[in-house]
């Protein structure tokens, strides 16, 4: 089904809106759809910085599956680390 399409059928049930209005909704539910999904997924990278343990993810990131470092994963840190980081 095309978008135009998915817009005349909207506007079958819902006369008052109009299409501007149809397109934000129909793109915002299109998002959600591919976060609550999990259908896209990506990779990104950064440079570390030594003794630093946070860093700023992107907005974009939804989930960390996994990291690496120098090519080698990084297990997942379960409970607290040894030493404490309050930077």
């Amino acid at each position: 089904m095309t978008q135009k399409q998915l817009i005349e059928l909207i506007q079958l049930h819902h006369k008052d809106m109009g299409e501007i209005e149809i397109r934000i909704r129909l793109d915002n539910a299109m998002r959600e759809f591919c976060r609550k999904s999990r259908i896209l997924t990506g990779t990104t990278t950064f440079t570390t910085v030594s003794g630093q343990r946070y860093y700023d993810i992107d907005s974009s990131v939804v989930e960390i599956e996994s990291v690496d470092y120098d090519g080698e994963r990084i297990e997942r840190l379960v409970g607290r680390p040894k030493t404490r980081d309050l930077t």
